[in-house]
């Protein structure tokens, strides 16, 4: 325990809370993530910190730190992006951009790594090594961490750490997950093409949306009776949309949705039976699917074991014993911090949100959902001794 440490938190912890709520009162989503840059400049660039822009198609940031002396290189990661959701928090802070809402804590990652940036550029005498600070835009959906990879903006780094709030897990605990962490995830859309007619006449057409229907129960039974009870595997029809007037049947429906999957055998096993199921389930209603796949699938997260090991190790040392939670399983979620472990050695963190043990919160992606500002001292304590920790390890 560094007590040296928590009073800095201590002190940049108004500034960073203040921050949060800023930001998530102008949430924005992929690619257009202008005024959030701007806003996470404008405090590094307050706080003496270099950094580049322009980073992952216009928006990313990356900061650095150096030591006064040559050592490895560590970087830390935040994202950035919002989500298309109505806020229904009713928080004094609330979104002010309609539609448009921080509902997976985002605005917590980017204020928690700007405390974390802030605290160790002023310890930077002290350092032995390069710090790396990234506030990625496009997570969700995106793969804006892809492009950071391709940009070459982890090369030289010896290991990377992210973290994401975790409803479910209680504030003061941090989740490690060694090895398998999270699932793959795959997009998809299905066009449901039918023969529109009069609301009051079904029979002279073909109906899309009742098509549209069977497919999203028939898409349920890729997991309940084709994937083995021990392989997990989730299908999620998210989206479905159809016609403009209550008394006509239109010509197209569509549905979209995602899939997920822990391994490759169950993820191709997915990819072949959703056009199998949709195109023959609408040649039995006389109907047409056509079914597309997005073009920016996230890999499967596999949390490295040595550097699983060390944030263990870190966490028993300076926050405790109690604050260690080792998941049971991997989370069926997805991220595209997968791409960083793909191409450098690294842990991704869960840090736990809920105020206490027996108290549900709402889940990610809520309109109810809010990033829990009890979380900042452990996350901003953890992301401080992870990167001087391991600057200083062998």
């Amino acid at each position: 325990m560094d007590n040296n440490l928590r009073e800095d938190i201590a002190a940049v912890l108004p500034e960073v809370t203040a921050l949060r709520h800023e930001l998530h009162q102008h949430p924005e989503i992929r690619w257009e993530e202008i005024w959030t840059s701007d806003r996470v400049s404008q405090f590094l660039t307050e706080a003496g910190i270099a950094h580049t822009r322009g980073h992952a198609r216009g928006t990313g940031i990356v900061a650095t730190v150096e030591g006064e002396r040559p050592g490895k290189t560590v970087a830390l990661r935040s994202d950035m992006d919002a989500l298309e959701i109505e806020e229904a928090t009713g928080l004094p802070y609330a979104s002010q951009i309609p539609e448009r809402m921080h509902a997976c804590g985002h605005d917590g990652h980017m204020a928690n790594l700007c405390g974390t940036a802030k605290i160790l550029h002023a310890r930077r005498s002290k350092i032995a090594g390069t710090i790396r600070f990234i506030f990625q835009p496009a997570e969700e959906q995106a793969a804006g961490g892809r492009l950071i990879v391709e940009e070459g903006l982890l090369d030289g780094v010896d290991a990377v750490f992210g973290l994401h709030c975790w409803p479910g897990l209680p504030v003061g605990k941090v989740g490690v997950k060694h090895g398998e962490a999270m699932a793959s995830a795959d997009f998809f859309r299905i066009e449901v093409v039918g023969q529109g007619c009069h609301g009051a006449d079904p029979g002279s057409g073909v109906d899309p949306i009742v098509v549209a229907s069977h497919i999203t129960s028939a898409l349920q039974s890729i997991v309940s009776r084709e994937i083995n009870p021990w392989d997990a595997a989730v299908v999620t029809v998210a989206k479905i949309q159809a016609g403009h007037a209550s008394n006509v049947i239109p010509e197209i429906a569509i549905l979209e949705g995602t899939f997920r999957a822990l391994s490759q055998k169950v993820r191709d096993h997915v990819f072949e039976a959703i056009p199998r199921i949709a195109t023959h389930t609408a040649l039995a209603h006389r109907a047409e699917a056509q079914v597309h796949f997005g073009s920016e699938p996230y890999p499967f997260l596999f949390n490295d074991p040595e550097t699983s090991t060390f944030a263990d190790k870190v966490i028993l040392e300076t926050l405790g014993k109690e604050a260690l939670y080792k998941p049971p399983h991997p989370s069926m979620a997805a991220e595209d911090f997968a791409f960083y472990l793909q191409k450098v050695p690294g842990t991704f963190l869960f840090l736990g949100n809920d105020p206490e043990p027996q108290m549900k919160t709402p889940t990610l992606h809520s309109p109810h959902f809010d990033f829990n500002d009890d979380a900042f001292p452990t996350g901003m304590e953890l992301f401080c001794s992870l990167a001087l920790q391991f600057l200083e390890s062998d």
